[in-house]
């Protein structure tokens, strides 16, 4: 736990000094509280004034099929269903956060010499990156659950003075932002990781992060997306088969993880 623990506060300083990731950490959970505020401030006058349209009636009509929003006036339902499908930002949030982190924390460690001096102690590979990838999805995961709070609060305000109802948190939200959200980011964390530590350069790092790591997950989140929000037992699924991936990546990189190599590679 010590171990942990100085990882942690050593990626907190890290942090706070890189100017390329820092503004991310206040961006991302400022525009996810803003939106969910947002269309659940403007959705009821939407939905009133777009009944018409060919797109609302594709909304009203999956609305209306769906047990959850039973008895509930068509504004009321439409939000809600809105605000669920906006779970999907605060999925993706811990996996942007976190990847930029991770990109850094190895390679980092290289430019600034601290990488050796680490792999000659006695701390074991399966510590060494265990506490690399704690370090890195804590903060990330702290500041998603905060802004999932922050935005449940605003909303709720909103819903009970308009409504006389509590909008958030509704059960997909919860396993979402509480599951689902921590092991993508884990997930995420392992696969930048695995690529930080075979590269040189810090910026690289980052730049093939933005390039492919987190479009990847974009590409899952939209492709799945979908069915998280309509099927309880898939969202289940998912964070399970996501649970057993993040085993499995975590043995993956273990396993390759040779701190000889990495330290006369880049000498």
């Amino acid at each position: 736990m010590r171990i942990l623990f100085l990882f942690l506060a050593k990626e907190l300083r890290d942090i706070r000094r890189n100017k390329q990731v820092l503004p991310a950490y206040f961006l991302l959970p400022l525009i996810a509280v803003g939106i969910s505020v947002l269309f659940t401030l403007i959705l009821p006058g939407i939905v009133q004034a777009q009944k018409k349209d060919p797109g609302m009636d594709i909304m009203v009509r999956i609305v209306q099929t769906l047990p959850d929003f039973a008895g509930m006036s068509l504004q009321e339902g439409i939000t809600r269903y809105f605000l669920r499908n906006l779970a999907g930002f605060f999925l993706l949030m811990p996996v942007a956060l976190s990847s930029f982190a991770a990109a850094f924390s190895i390679v980092g460690e290289k430019q600034q010499r601290t990488l050796e001096p680490i792999l000659a102690t006695p701390i074991t590979d399966r510590q060494f990156l265990m506490a690399k990838l704690v370090a890195s999805i804590t903060p990330a995961i702290v500041l998603t659950w905060l802004a999932g709070l922050a935005a449940a609060v605003i909303v709720d305000l909103i819903s009970w003075e308009r409504n006389g109802h509590l909008f958030l948190p509704d059960r997909f939200w919860l396993v979402g932002l509480l599951a689902l959200a921590p092991v993508m980011g884990i997930a995420s964390v392992l696969a930048t990781m695995h690529f930080s530590a075979r590269m040189t350069d810090p910026q690289a790092a980052n730049q093939f992060t933005g390039l492919v790591i987190i479009p990847i997950f974009l590409l899952i989140v939209g492709l799945f997306g979908r069915a998280l929000t309509l099927s309880f037992v898939f969202l289940w699924s998912a964070c399970l088969v996501v649970l057993l991936l993040d085993i499995v990546l975590f043995r993956f990189i273990l396993r390759k993880f040779q701190r000889e190599e990495i330290l006369t590679r880049w000498k």
